[in-house]
């Protein structure tokens, strides 16, 4: 559990802060720790879909292992894409004008993407969110290891 809550804070944060140090204000804390750290609230994406599809009563232990993701043979989580960050670099940038507030947002969302890279072996497509919709959401072929 303690892995859950601090996988992604430490760099969240420090992106965050360099990015008010370096002039984009305060408000890029909360910004990077947002898209960086939060959003992994998307697997209850695919948790709720495993609980309708298979009528199971919610079991929590289950998110921690992500047992549900084989379980369902697809994996959805919307907010983990590139496209994301694509939108988040220039929505934030031409709607705030501080530029320095969407790179740090940006490089907080990437920054998660990659650390989940490594640590779950996903392919570099794996989170392109066009690339999975075009593949049904399928697990397979997501992570290097996946064999369903």
């Amino acid at each position: 559990m303690r892995r859950l809550l601090v996988e992604h804070l430490p760099i969240s944060l420090l992106i965050g802060i360099l990015g008010w140090v370096f002039g984009g204000g305060w408000v890029c804390v909360p910004f990077a720790l947002v898209v960086g750290w939060c959003i992994d609230l998307d697997h209850l994406y695919d948790f709720g879909y495993y609980c309708i599809q298979h009528k199971k009563p919610p079991d929590l232990s289950m998110i921690r292992s992500g047992e549900y993701f084989s379980l369902n043979a697809k994996i959805f989580v919307p907010l983990h894409s590139w496209e994301l960050s694509i939108i988040l670099v220039t929505g934030l940038g031409f709607f705030t004008q501080n530029w320095l507030l969407a790179i740090t947002t940006t490089v907080a969302h990437m920054a998660h993407l990659v650390q989940d890279m490594r640590a779950y072996n996903v392919r570099l497509l794996g989170y392109s969110f066009i690339f999975r919709a075009l593949n049904a959401f399928k697990q397979r072929g997501f992570c290097s290891s996946s064999v369903s």
